[in-house]
């Protein structure tokens, strides 16, 4: 913002904490990382000589980045109901992707829980990622190992 006429200096209220207004020459400057999500409506009024003061609102909309509990590990046998996975999702996360998973488990969010669960098809140590999708703020990731047993065969002699 510019300041004019008889306005040597202003003062900014109804920022969001972290974020500042400086003033330099005519110029008000208003920067900084925000640590607290929400509308913020914020007043520039002028201060300078004794004549009427000019002021001017603006709103700071700052959205939540994202969140997501940890992942966990399990060890399933092949073929067999694996315990569930939950995870809990928060600020900016909607969603989320999982990439993977052994063949026959599924990732599905429901409101702000992810369930990775299924019966795996095939056996070996699967690395999964969970990645946050939502806002268009920082993701969250986070993974876990899902190792499959194989099942026992035998073979008649």
């Amino acid at each position: 913002m510019t300041l004019g006429g008889g306005a040597t200096g202003a003062t900014v209220a109804g920022l969001p904490a972290g974020v500042t207004a400086n003033v330099s020459g005519t110029t008000v400057t208003i920067s900084g990382t925000p640590t607290a999500t929400g509308p913020f409506t914020y007043t520039v009024t002028t201060t300078g000589n004794t004549c009427t003061t000019a002021s001017t609102t603006g709103t700071i909309t700052v959205t939540p980045i994202h969140a997501i509990t940890a992942g966990s590990n399990r060890t399933v046998c092949q073929n067999a109901t694996m315990s569930a996975i939950t995870m809990t999702l928060a600020g900016g996360a909607t969603g989320a992707t999982v990439t993977g998973l052994p063949t026959g488990v599924t990732g599905s969010v429901t409101g702000t829980t992810l369930t990775i669960s299924g019966i795996p098809t095939v056996s070996g140590t699967f690395n999964y990622v969970v990645t946050t999708t939502g806002n268009s703020c920082t993701v969250a990731t986070t993974g876990g190992i899902i190792t499959v047993s194989p099942i026992h065969t035998i073979t008649a002699g």
